[in-house]
């Protein structure tokens, strides 16, 4: 990928970090930043200005967008471009393309990210905090849902930016003045005149102007891109196979690597019987031990290196985790809820009283979930060099270049790399749902390109690797408890989950310090139900340790939360007498937006129409990432427990939608993925060890079974929310809801289903225990 700006260098807004020659500030909040160089040449490369760290127009009137985001499917390279073209004031077509920029630049810093907030909403000590710290750390990662509502406020300002710089150049060109001037299809024209000037013979003029500090931005009336559906840029190039995926990377020179990871979790390499003979086999150039955790095999081809790996003969130390399974795992889970100093997150009012009291009825549920793993398509890969000057580069599927040069640096510390000398290039990810946000492929690939210095090495964790020595989603395990009063409605709720922190886990393997598990927010996602009117509430979590390593999971706690909550909405309906629908209706009272979207996917589903014996019908909504999800599910159940998955309706508002075709793709797809995570994923362990090693194991939805979707967009007026996981979050829950309705079992356990084979390829989901 081009380095479009090696050259200068970025300042945050009164926080210098080098240069003398302040030329301009971009931004009014300061998070665009302000560039410094050393002389004005450094705005001009080739055929190309430089414009502001997000905008490159050439010569010939391309403009080349830099979007610190990575695209993995989502369309986020789209959307911000769209951004972008619509306040530029030029036409979303071919001349438009986007780069990942490869420089770690405070520019480019999601520091509102890190801190869940809005960039044009951060004030006082947060931006502080976030300039200061995250920013100059050059935070840049892509998750939690915040790519485009944490860079549309930030892309808008570049694009109106540059457009007041190419006016500006204008009317000194022309000797007008700027207001007699209008811009229009990549032209800036004076109707005065006649004359018209493109943005290509502007683009130099306008690099060498002071921008605005705080540009005009267009008033929504005059959107002619934004809010409505455009052209992906990526699709064309993926098309023809163009695109380069972290798999695709081929360099002068590369040399490829196998790796064998523990089968217990935690444990180390004893000793290697075999060393001498796996090194003799075709092709082999290296046989490693990485850092006694690891063995890796290096060859001309990665096939060689997998097969000799085969080979390999390693004894493994104990961890004392050897027995753990699977049974006994679950239970600890259950003993945890019972714990009598669980950590507190939520206590208004006193439910504890109101569910001691004798004339309300009381309602208690238990629901669980096992370990889940991501099984992204591209298999988990990275390429790193480590050159003589101690100089690193790496090219890799990854959403986040910090933690790849944090992991470059820690796999070939020994051979004096730091993070500041890796050069990260992002590539196309297929498939990431937070995966690819780890530390540690990138560091054993360092460490191998350590031994190897001067040539880059590829390594490829097989399909087995991944989904039995990965991460995981933890396991979880919940009591639900709600007083109903005498209109059948909560008048407390208690919630109380059991699972293993994310953040400890996360931050013990990429960070400097292992942070307490307490208060781990990620556990307790969509267990707090705020949009319901209840007057009494409590939330509380314990952390439930394991050998197993946790990491982020595409929508985190709402993936099971969200499942045990709006399964118990449900029996607290039926226990109330109610419908589902009005029984949620009521609750959301307060709640006009919860209520639109709920309203919404009721209607497009024919909510309350007659179904056949043997089909049903079960809704679910949540408030995640910003955004309100609603959706219904229709199954049917055969006579010997068969699961038909047949219609999944969505309602959603995720604010101002900048493409909505990408919105209807990304609720599409994360109800496949939902349902393939509801009906059929789950890790299991025996010995210690992941059994589940591959897809026929580990199933996935395949398009063959694959239930319709329909999906409509409910715009309340908002800025942009989140988009890419909320798409997920209530699916468990309104296909559990679904099967009671038609078969009169609560299934409060996932998945919901077994899997059964059929021929070699076919298979179908059958409910667990279907006689019980």
């Amino acid at each position: 990928m081009p380095r479009l700006l090696s050259r200068r260098t970025f300042l945050l807004t009164g926080a210098a970090l080098g240069g003398t020659a302040l030329v301009a500030a971009i931004g009014g909040a300061g998070y665009l930043a302000t560039v410094d160089v050393d002389g004005r040449d450094g705005f001009l490369d080739g055929d190309r200005a430089v414009l502001n760290a997000f905008v490159v127009l050439h010569d010939d009137g391309r403009v080349v967008v830099n979007v610190p985001k990575t695209e993995m499917g989502q369309g986020i390279h789209t959307g911000l471009a769209i951004v972008v073209a619509e306040e530029l004031d030029i036409p979303f077509d071919d001349r438009i393309s986007v780069v990942f920029p490869t420089d770690p630049h405070p520019a480019y810093s999601n520091w509102f990210n890190a801190l869940q907030i809005r960039p044009e909403e951060a004030a006082g000590p947060v931006v502080w905090v976030g300039r200061r710290v995250l920013g100059q750390m050059g935070f840049i990662a892509t998750g939690a849902s915040g790519s485009t509502m944490g860079m549309w406020h930030p892309m808008r300002q570049a694009g109106a930016s540059a457009r007041h710089m190419l006016l500006a150049a204008a009317a000194a060109r022309l000797g007008v003045p700027v207001a007699e001037l209008a811009t229009g299809d990549g032209f800036v024209r004076h109707a005065g005149s006649g004359q018209s000037l493109s943005y290509g013979e502007l683009a130099r003029a306008a690099a060498l102007l002071p921008p605005p500090d705080d540009p005009v931005l267009k008033p929504r009336a005059e959107w002619r891109l934004i809010g409505r559906s455009q052209p992906r840029v990526d699709l064309p190039d993926k098309v023809r196979g163009a695109p380069v995926f972290g798999m695709d990377v081929m360099l002068p020179g590369m040399i490829h690597a196998a790796i064998r990871h523990a089968p217990v979790f935690g444990a180390e390499v004893a000793s290697v019987a075999n060393t001498a003979q796996v090194r003799a086999e075709p092709g082999v150039l290296d046989v490693a031990v990485i850092n006694g955790r690891q063995v890796a095999v290096v060859a001309h081809s990665w096939w060689q290196a997998e097969q000799a790996a085969s080979l390999l003969d390693i004894a493994w130390t104990q961890t004392g985790d050897e027995a753990a399974n699977s049974a006994g795992m679950a239970a600890r889970l259950q003993a945890a809820l019972n714990n009598s100093e669980p950590h507190s997150h939520i206590d208004d009012g006193d439910a504890a009283e109101a569910l001691g009291d004798a004339a309300a009825t009381l309602v208690e549920a238990g629901y669980d979930v096992p370990f889940v793993t991501h099984a992204c398509m591209e298999p988990v890969n990275a390429t790193v060099i480590i050159r003589d000057d101690g100089t690193a580069e790496a090219w890799i599927s990854t959403q986040s270049p910090m933690a790849v040069r944090s992991g470059v640096a820690r796999g070939a510390g020994w051979a004096g790399v730091e993070p500041s000398s890796v050069t990260c290039n992002v590539t196309m990810n297929g498939g990431a749902f937070g995966r690819r946000s780890d530390q540690d492929v990138a560091a054993e690939a360092a460490f191998l390109a350590a031994r190897h210095r001067g040539r880059p090495v590829k390594l490829i964790w097989s399909r087995e690797e991944d989904i039995a020595r990965g991460l995981y989603r933890s396991h979880a395990a919940c009591r639900l408890r709600a007083a109903l009063g005498p209109d059948g409605l909560p008048v407390a709720y208690d919630a109380l989950v059991a699972a293993q922190s994310a953040f400890q886990s996360i931050g013990s393997r990429n960070l400097p310090f292992t942070p307490g598990p307490d208060g781990d927010i990620l556990s307790v996602e969509g267990l707090d139900k705020l949009h319901y009117t209840i007057p009494n509430r409590r939330m509380r979590s314990i952390h439930v340790p394991s050998h197993m390593p946790i990491h982020f999971w595409r929508s985190n706690g709402f993936s099971f939360n969200t499942f045990f909550t709006e399964s118990f909405i449900d029996e607290c309906a039926q226990a109330a007498g109610a419908d589902p629908l009005d029984y949620r209706r009521a609750l959301l009272r307060d709640t006009p937006r919860h209520l639109a979207v709920l309203d919404r996917v009721a209607d497009m589903a024919g909510w309350g129409s007659p179904m056949a014996p043997g089909r049903g019908r079960g809704i679910a909504i949540e408030e995640c990432y910003r955004s309100v999800v609603a959706q219904v599910a229709e199954v049917t159940v055969a006579a010997d427990g068969e699961i038909t998955v047949d219609r999944v309706f969505c309602a959603v508002d995720v604010g101002m939608a900048i493409n909505p075709d990408a919105v209807v793709a990304q609720m599409e797809g994360g109800i496949l993925f939902g349902v393939t995570s509801a009906l059929m994923s789950m890790i299991t362990l025996d010995r210690g060890a992941v059994v589940e090693s591959n897809f026929h194991d580990f199933p996935i939805q395949r398009l063959a079974n694959a239930p319709a979707v329909k999906v409509a967009l409910v715009d309340t007026g908002l800025p942009p929310c989140g988009a890419g996981e909320p798409g997920i979050v209530p699916v468990a829950a309104a296909l559990a809801n679904a099967i009671h309705a038609a078969t009169g079992r609560r299934l409060r356990s996932l998945p919901l289903a077994r899997t059964e084979t059929i021929g070699e390829r076919r298979t179908r989901s059958v409910l667990r225990d279907p006689a019980a």
